[in-house]
């Protein structure tokens, strides 16, 4: 018994020394760094090169899961916009069948509605709301399909907005419905004007005229026309034709004059001057232009 209570002594003792040893080593063993070991440097080396292939992994299949559900959307999308563009026709068609059916049942009725929508447009045009005045068209052109005043307001409304690659779509349409419409070669001239083409301008102008001498502003946007390209005698003959054809109008006897006077023709700036001071004699310009005259 005695033993035993001797020998438990001792390991008691032994264990409280080896806790004494310890826990002197205790700051040294808490500085030292696992990391730093090589058989750790490589396991950990290890570790992250299988985590980095793993991420690229999963990198991957996250690519591949986006792209099929980028593919799978734009699927969806394209196939809406195919229903929509087919509703669309059906509902065109359907309209048509109903224009028809009432040309037949009632023509009288669709004459009326097709006067009431262009008096609307005609109406918005002068009030300058381009928007509203390109619906009314739309509808006369749906009750109408081969309206061509209602084309020439579609090219004219898409002109207004420097859309006019529909304008001139609007116009080509026009002229396959009526070939000879002097009309529509003037507004494509009008057209090639405000994109610099004056070649183009001429061209469509003198188509224009040709179709149809009486109107005067087709004479004076030839003129101007001719004046751009510098063909001064060709602008000359312009002018004077639209002046002869609305002999009071000062917006055509201003153009003469200033032309006479730019080319230097004081005869010609005369009689203009004269006319356009019978026409228009508050013009608060006449004196100046009078001196003008004078120098040439």
């Amino acid at each position: 018994m005695l033993v035993d209570w001797i020998l438990l002594g001792v390991f008691a003792a032994s264990v409280a020394a080896c806790a004494v040893v310890v826990w002197r080593k205790l700051p040294q063993l808490a500085s030292i760094r696992i990391e730093a070991i090589p058989k750790h440097q490589h396991q950990l080396r290890k570790q992250q090169i299988l985590d980095k292939r793993l991420q690229q992994k999963l990198g991957n299949v996250e690519a591949v899961i986006a792209k099929g559900f980028a593919s799978f959307f734009r699927g969806v999308r394209t196939t809406g916009q195919n229903i929509f563009t087919k509703l669309t026709q059906l509902e065109r068609e359907y309209r048509r069948k109903i224009v028809v059916q009432q040309a037949i049942d009632d023509p009288d009725a669709l004459r009326a509605k097709v006067a009431a929508a262009l008096t609307e447009a005609q109406t918005a045009v002068a009030a300058g709301d381009w928007p509203r005045a390109e619906q009314h068209f739309v509808d006369v052109v749906s009750l109408d399909p081969k309206n061509i005043d209602a084309y020439l307001g579609l090219a004219d409304a898409a002109t207004a907005r420097k859309d006019y690659v529909n304008a001139r779509e609007a116009l080509k349409f026009v002229l396959k419905l009526q070939q000879d419409s002097d009309v529509a070669y003037a507004r494509l001239g009008n057209i090639d004007t405000q994109e610099g083409k004056f070649a183009e301008a001429e061209a469509d102008y003198l188509k224009s005229v040709s179709l149809n001498a009486l109107t005067a502003g087709t004479h004076y946007e030839l003129g101007v026309t001719e004046e751009n390209l510098g063909n001064i005698d060709k602008a000359e003959t312009a002018y004077q034709e639209a002046v002869k054809l609305e002999p009071a109008n000062p917006k055509y006897l201003d153009a003469l004059l200033q032309f006479a006077l730019t080319s230097k023709r004081k005869n010609l700036a005369k009689a203009a001057l004269e006319k356009l001071q019978a026409a228009n004699p508050e013009n608060q310009k006449l004196e100046e232009l009078a001196q003008a005259v004078k120098e040439l």
